[in-house]
């Protein structure tokens, strides 16, 4: 497929820092997109929105980034918690595991590999926010709601609180184009406490929201310093 297909605009249109979100969280960033086959996309004052409609077509959409100047990529998404977090944390990945594949996965393999985000990226980001409550963890990229819960322990041993669907896939590809990477995330739920599907209560819904909104006006304030 070509790029503007895919995107929804040409590969000269991309600036050099871009945001991958979900398709829901596109207007937090830019009111305007352009609607592209996979995902949706809005040029941002310094940076392109590319907003997944398929978070399985994550690492196929970094890669066509090597056909523009992208240099930079903030992911940015809900996560599901795990430990010491609660809903409407906001987190900053260091390590993310690769639990990708659901075949792997309910083997209950624990030979899990990770990679580590760009240091450069994560070091600028957590250094402008250091009084914003942005905790330090990993992440696990998960394939099956189902299977996380029996994952609990490895996740903690891991030290992995974020528990989500994009992060080392947009990693992996990042790493393979030479585009530097870091992930933001704030929790939506908790594999524990409250899981996926449970209803939340009205307080807990307000500082999620809230979480979301703050951690994109961070992110939009550090690329337009």
């Amino acid at each position: 497929m070509k790029f503007k297909e895919y995107f929804g605009i040409s590969p000269k249109d991309v600036q050099e820092t871009c945001i991958i979100c979900q398709s829901y969280d596109a207007a937090l960033f830019s009111r305007e997109t352009k609607n592209g086959f996979f995902v949706k996309t809005a040029n941002a004052k310094n940076a392109t929105v590319i907003a997944l409609k398929n978070n399985f077509l994550a690492g196929d959409t970094v890669l066509y980034l090597r056909e523009t100047k992208c240099k930079k990529i903030l992911l940015f998404g809900s996560c599901g918690g795990c430990g010491d977090v609660e809903s409407g944390d906001l987190v900053i990945i260091d390590k993310a595991y690769n639990l990708e594949s659901f075949s792997s996965m309910l083997s209950f393999d624990k030979d899990i590999k990770y990679k580590t985000f760009s240091q450069e990226l994560f070091l600028s980001f957590y250094g402008k926010y250091p009084y914003e409550d942005l905790i330090k963890t990993n992440s696990a990229c998960v394939s099956s709601l189902v299977l996380e819960n029996s994952y609990a322990d490895w996740f903690k041993e891991k030290e992995v609180c974020a528990i989500d669907m994009e992060s080392s896939i947009v990693l992996s590809a990042a790493n393979e184009t030479g585009i530097k990477s870091v992930c933001l995330m704030y929790v939506a739920d908790h594999i524990e406490k409250n899981p996926p599907g449970n209803n939340l209560e009205e307080h807990t819904k307000s500082k999620i929201s809230s979480a979301r909104k703050k951690l994109a006006k961070m992110i939009l304030d550090f690329i337009n310093e």
